[in-house]
């Protein structure tokens, strides 16, 4: 049996996350990875659980207090690369493909004084646009991440990620939310900043018309304002918000 397969068979049979993480730390020492944690990049509503870094982990306590106590996690450029890849990808890759500042690579160089080695992101991409990320280090290094176990710890990670957030999920009815293709392309262009006249502009409609759809959306989407509807329908999956580009208008 893979390492993959005893640890699905495994971690869904955890009667605990506690058992959940100790089972992926099992799991990760095959590849000689001993330092892991597990962050929520954004909120999760289905789990009822708001962003933040280390929901658990076995990180050296000492940094993980000093990275806190800095306010690292908003300026880290590892849990950053998690919005823009679902690829596992080494700390390293990540420095060499991103433009970093000054202090961000002072974050990574004090992260190797840490004995944080070898380091490896993995992204994590839930419904609703939810997204998590794990990260995991050798605290002896000297470990070359290939493609074959970048994928692997990748398939792993999601399970853990999925058998441990279980725990924390309400099952509860879903109210769907049906917008049509119009409602839908005016919240586009709402939500990439154009006003009713511009947007009625676009589409060939009278501003009137623009204002009568969007107080349709409000009303299917119980928003208050603009921007709850748009954070609704973006949590909700009924608009990208990869393709919103604020613009003038």
């Amino acid at each position: 049996m893979s390492i993959l397969e005893d640890f699905i068979i495994n971690s869904n049979a955890a009667k605990t996350q506690e058992e959940v993480f100790q089972l992926y730390q099992g799991a990760l020492a095959h590849f000689g990875f001993d330092s892991v944690v597990y962050s929520l990049v954004t909120d999760h509503p289905s789990i009822n659980r708001q962003k933040g870094h280390g929901v658990t982990g076995n990180y050296p306590k000492d940094w993980m207090d000093y990275y806190i106590r800095n306010g690292y996690f908003e300026i880290d450029p590892v849990p950053r690369y998690v919005f823009t890849s679902s690829e596992a990808q080494t700390w390293d890759n990540v420095v060499k493909k991103c433009e970093i500042s000054r202090k961000q690579r002072i974050i990574m160089e004090e992260a190797k004084d840490a004995k944080l080695l070898d380091g490896v992101v993995v992204p994590l991409h839930g419904p609703g646009y939810e997204i998590a990320g794990v990260g995991i280090a050798s605290s002896v290094g000297g470990i070359k991440p290939d493609k074959n176990m970048l994928s692997m710890i990748r398939a792993i990670s999601q399970q853990f990620h999925l058998s441990y957030s279980n725990f924390d999920r309400v099952d509860k009815k879903v109210e769907l939310i049906h917008l049509t293709p119009r409602e839908k392309d005016i919240l586009n262009w709402v939500a990439q900043g154009k006003c009713y006249h511009a947007i009625g502009a676009i589409l060939s409609l009278s501003e009137n018309t623009i204002k009568f759809h969007f107080k349709n959306i409000m009303h299917k989407l119980n928003a208050c304002n603009k921007q709850t509807a748009i954070a609704i329908a973006i949590t909700r999956g009924l608009i990208n918000p990869y393709s919103i580009c604020p613009t003038e208008g």
